[in-house]
């Protein structure tokens, strides 16, 4: 007498023969739950995106450009501290945005003393002012200038 197991496993092709066979006669059709399912998944993430991301509505008064000059004056960070520099004007623009008064940033790449700039929102010129004169940039031996925007 051999042991052999009470139960044998089917062949790991049977199941997908046995549809294959049921689809071609036409008694089954194949679901594609998984298609519509990320269809679904995808529909919901905008949805809950678009209903709870935070909408900043622009605030009240005129866009100014901050220009970062980084002339003769500006000393450059050492090696590899960088990123502590852009965390300071992050914490800034931070500080700036909680008051509705920042808009964006960035580096300016290219020739030029003109190393980067922020966008900003003012009731006139003289808030513009003082939002630029706030700004850390200074103390690595840069230099601020202030910009209305028209567009």
């Amino acid at each position: 007498m051999t042991n052999l197991p009470l139960e044998t496993p089917p062949d790991a092709a049977l199941e997908e023969r046995v549809v294959s066979a049921l689809v071609a006669a036409g008694l089954v059709r194949r679901r594609r739950w998984t298609v519509w399912a990320a269809a679904a998944a995808v529909i919901l993430l905008a949805a809950g995106v678009a209903t709870f991301r935070q909408q900043h509505a622009v605030p009240p008064g005129k866009t100014y450009l901050v220009l970062l000059y980084e002339d003769s004056t500006y000393r450059p960070a050492p090696p590899g501290h960088d990123a502590a520099r852009v965390a300071v004007l992050a914490r800034w623009a931070d500080s700036l945005d909680t008051f509705g008064k920042y808009e964006r940033a960035g580096r300016v790449r290219g020739p030029g003393p003109l190393g980067g700039l922020f966008i900003v929102r003012a009731a006139d010129d003289a808030d513009a002012a003082r939002i630029a004169a706030s700004c850390p940039f200074t103390q690595w031996g840069g230099h601020i200038e202030v910009k209305r925007f028209d567009k």
